[in-house]
């Protein structure tokens, strides 16, 4: 996963109600709606929620914890009615709270994975692959549906890979691009004809007008490349398009968040 900056997560606490807001008006439906999307589950499971405990384990390793990452996923999880918590011991000693308060789920994340464990069935949801689809799910509602739409991903690491998946899911028609031709020829090996693979960005935006971007690189996609009818979905951080490119693009035809769509999903996926 992309390690995240203090600045990239200190506002989702306070900017939840907003940005769910946002979701209805591009989706029609809630942060929660679309992970119960993205994992076909058509249940009231409200009341479920609620009596199901999550706790989030602060991680020192390798660069250390982020200033306010905690604080984040307790926020998303607390919104979509777990009953959560952070431990108040780090690192082993959180895995050990969190065990011996009998909690159903356990968050955890380090510099390289971020995942979600169900302490009952020793279920493991990674960040990555449900981000990849969660981003899929809304991209499908805010389309009104993706089968036999052509659809453009650039970036083919864990969440492209993911979200690559998922479209074929969905029966979309995909589109690819990697810098990487290394992860590009496994892709052609994986799938086939099923995925058109393209040589740029440029080459891949003729073809399509919804486009996946899940790269980690910045200014990927200029203003030429916008057309008034483009839909991006944005898992990757940061944000691949310019200055001038997001502003003729506008916010309602943009899905971007830093960690919201993927906890609210892991979640889900965690405990059902």
């Amino acid at each position: 996963m992309t390690r995240l900056t203090p600045e990239q997560v200190k506002n989702i606490p306070i900017d939840l109600q907003n940005y769910e807001q946002e979701l209805i008006k591009k989706t029609e439906h809630s942060l929660l709606g679309i992970a119960k999307h993205t994992l076909n589950i058509r249940n009231d499971i409200t009341s479920v929620l609620s009596k199901k405990t999550a706790a989030i384990i602060p991680i020192t390793a390798g660069k250390g914890t982020i200033l306010g990452f905690t604080d984040a996923i307790l926020a998303i999880l607390t919104h979509i009615g777990l009953d959560t918590y952070i431990t108040k011991k780090k690192d082993v000693g959180g895995f050990a709270e969190a065990i011996s308060k009998q909690a159903d789920v356990l968050f955890a994340a380090d510099d390289n994975h971020f995942i979600a464990v169900n302490l009952r069935t020793r279920y493991v949801s990674e960040n990555s692959a449900c981000t990849g689809k969660a981003y899929i799910a809304a991209l499908d509602l805010a389309a009104k549906g993706i089968k036999s739409k052509t659809v453009f991903i650039i970036g083919y690491g864990p969440v492209g890979q993911a979200a690559t998946i998922e479209l074929l899911d969905r029966c979309a028609n995909v589109v690819l691009y990697d810098i990487d031709k290394v992860k590009i020829g496994y892709a052609k090996r994986k799938f086939k004809d099923r995925v058109h693979i393209v040589h740029s960005i440029k080459e891949g935006l003729r073809y399509a007008n919804l486009i996946v971007d899940a790269t980690p690189v910045p200014d990927i996609i200029s203003e030429d490349m916008i057309k008034e009818d483009t839909f991006v979905v944005a898992p990757g951080i940061p944000l691949g398009l310019t200055s001038k490119a997001l502003k003729k693009l506008t916010s309602k035809n943009l899905i971007h968040d830093s960690l919201e769509l993927g906890v609210a999903t892991m979640a889900l996926d965690a405990t059902f």
